[in-house]
């Protein structure tokens, strides 16, 4: 009687769908925050090398800068590949704050409200208007920071509370850094660099929604305000108490939000 053998395939080890979803965030974290440093190098050798390649009358704009055409396709790859980093950098913040949001939303239907209220797609809309708007430094640093959070977060009970002050003082940076954006987008936009006006106004419409619903950004900016209220005129100081008045309602709304979903049902 003849045997037959019959030859079965091992089934394919299922793939955690969390752990594939976990490395793809810390890819995207980490790929922020070295193509991020990688540009920041680039950057400060640019700025340290300006001088010596620019008259003052390039300086004081009066005449415009020679154009160097790279002669090799090493050179030319070596003067593209600061923008690659920046570029790849921003990819990386699609990465990772792309996985937050899909674990948020995967299984609602948010609206168009609930989406802009966080601060998670708000990050996301910035980095679509960084992607395609002139590179700099400052534009990453915020992204740079809260990678550097995200990847450092530790989890040991006994160093809970000193990490937690710490990354509070943290995200107070990453807001100041945030302010420090818009006054740079502001610079290149009475310069006349390009179509800084547009990304300026795209940027204030998106920090008004940080301004909203980041308590973080209200407390950062509300410290900005409170500094200068000896410097405010006199004529100006009923608009500058109602400025103050917005961010104070805004952070009582923020208080009651956190205490309605810190409730135990």
């Amino acid at each position: 009687m003849a045997v037959q053998k019959i030859i079965r395939k091992k089934p394919k080890a299922k793939v955690d769908p969390l752990a594939k979803q976990k490395i793809i965030w810390t890819a995207g974290h980490g790929l922020t925050l070295a193509c991020g440093a990688i540009y920041a190098v680039f950057y400060l050798f640019q700025c340290l090398t300006f001088y010596r390649y620019r008259s003052w009358k390039t300086l004081f704009l009066i005449a415009r800068p020679p154009i160097n055409k790279p002669r090799t396709w090493l050179k030319w790859l070596w003067r593209l590949f600061p923008q690659i980093s920046y570029r790849l950098s921003v990819i990386g913040v699609f990465l990772s704050y792309g996985v937050t949001s899909y674990q948020n939303w995967n299984a609602l239907n948010p609206s168009w409200y609930d989406l802009l209220s966080k601060e998670n797609f708000q990050s996301i809309l910035i980095a679509c208007l960084w992607l395609f708007s002139r590179a700099t430094i400052f534009k990453l640093i915020p992204f740079m920071l809260t990678s550097y959070l995200h990847l450092t977060v530790k989890e040991n009970e006994s160093e809970e509370k000193e990490s937690s002050a710490q990354n509070t003082q943290l995200l107070h940076v990453i807001a100041y850094s945030e302010l420090i954006v818009a006054g740079i987008l502001f610079l290149d936009t009475i310069s006349f660099k390009g179509a800084s006006g547009f990304v300026l106004a795209l940027y204030l419409a998106i920090y008004w929604l940080r301004l909203n619903f980041s308590p973080y950004a209200q407390v950062t900016l509300l410290r900005l305000v409170v500094k200068l209220d000896k410097k405010v005129p006199p004529k100006f100081e009923s608009q500058w108490k109602q400025v103050k008045e917005f961010l104070y309602l805004r952070m009582d709304e923020s208080k009651k939000k956190r205490a309605e979903i810190a409730k135990p049902y």
